[in-house]
């Protein structure tokens, strides 16, 4: 099965709380998310402790695809996520370049295979939110019932957002080699 609940569930409220009470302004929207052409951002809550500071937020964002980056290099917390849920649940799950996602309405993501399996945590989504597995023949949703599921990236996948905007918090599994 490529996607699977796992043991690990938390409050979402609080998760959300804890987003909201960043206080983010516009000039920190812009250097500490990173917009794609869709619109749709991602922010990272780990860093590479060897990149530059004004990077720290955003170096682990996007695609790897003909880097040198590893997902295991991206292992300590950003500073502005000390203290809150999201630090525990990144100690719970034991992950790597944890990142927050949101996939703007009506888009899809190209499919692709990533090098790990991630973990997805539903923070706010949608009824037409899904992973596509086309050599499984499978469609799953994530919903936004505080569980943390474990998704077999690692296989050809494709997520297409019908819906309002869906916004998760995405682990990866941190690598046994």
């Amino acid at each position: 099965m490529s996607v699977k609940q796992t043991k690990w569930s938390y409050d979402l409220d609080k998760c959300l709380v804890e987003l909201d009470g960043l206080h983010l302004s516009d000039s920190d929207m812009c250097s500490l998310w990173q917009i794609s052409g869709d619109g749709s951002t991602q922010t990272c809550l780990q860093r590479n402790p060897r990149i530059w500071s004004g990077l720290r937020y955003t170096d682990g964002a996007g695609s790897f695809r003909g880097t040198d980056k590893t997902e295991s290099d991206y292992n300590v917390l950003n500073e502005m996520y000390e203290g809150t849920i999201f630090e525990d649940i990144i100690q719970d799950l034991d992950g790597v370049r944890s990142r927050i996602m949101t996939k703007k309405m009506h888009t899809t993501y190209s499919v692709h295979k990533d090098k790990t399996p991630r973990y997805h945590l539903a923070l706010i989504t949608n009824p037409n939110a899904y992973f596509i597995f086309p050599t499984l023949n499978e469609i799953m949703h994530i919903p936004a019932d505080g569980f943390v599921y474990e998704v077999d990236t690692t296989l050809p996948h494709s997520f297409v957002n019908c819906g309002e905007d869906r916004t998760h918090l995405v682990i990866s599994k941190r690598s046994s080699s």
